[in-house]
């Protein structure tokens, strides 16, 4: 994962917050379903008992190997839907001023939080990309003013 540092970046620690303190992720209020848990913590979806989304991490209820009921709580990062709900708030700014102090939340979250690395290097693809989209519409709109 490439890092990349804007005029933003040197804001002070207290001012930087994740994706769920900042609000541009609410996972609590995600349906997460059986089959979602089941392919983020690799087990069997007839494992899968129970799934409570709470505000930071989510609990699953699931069966051990002798069947037994177990209950974990696990972060959300795991899931492929916070992949999809962190790419779809970075395609949602729609210019700079929107776009740079979530470039910032986002480069915090990557760094301090755990995230398997497929996730991780997508969401950061996903915001360099926009990064480079935003950047040529505003140089193209200057050109044509």
């Amino acid at each position: 994962m490439t890092k990349r540092r804007s005029q933003n970046t040197h804001n002070s620690r207290r001012n930087r917050q994740s994706l769920t303190a900042s609000g541009w992720l609410k996972p609590q209020c995600w349906q997460i379903s059986k089959t979602e848990a089941a392919e983020a913590l690799r087990m069997p979806v007839k494992h899968i008992v129970k799934v409570y989304p709470k505000q930071h991490q989510v609990i699953v209820v699931y069966l051990n190997k002798k069947g037994q009921k177990c209950s974990s709580f696990f972060s959300y990062r795991l899931f492929a839907r916070w992949q999809q709900e962190a790419i779809a708030a970075i395609a949602s700014c729609r210019n700079q001023q929107i776009l740079a102090p979530l470039e910032v939340i986002v480069q915090y979250d990557l760094e301090h939080f755990k995230y398997p690395v497929a996730i991780a290097d997508a969401i950061w693809e996903a915001l360099l990309n926009h990064i480079s989209r935003v950047t040529r519409g505003l140089r193209l709109s200057k050109q044509c003013a």
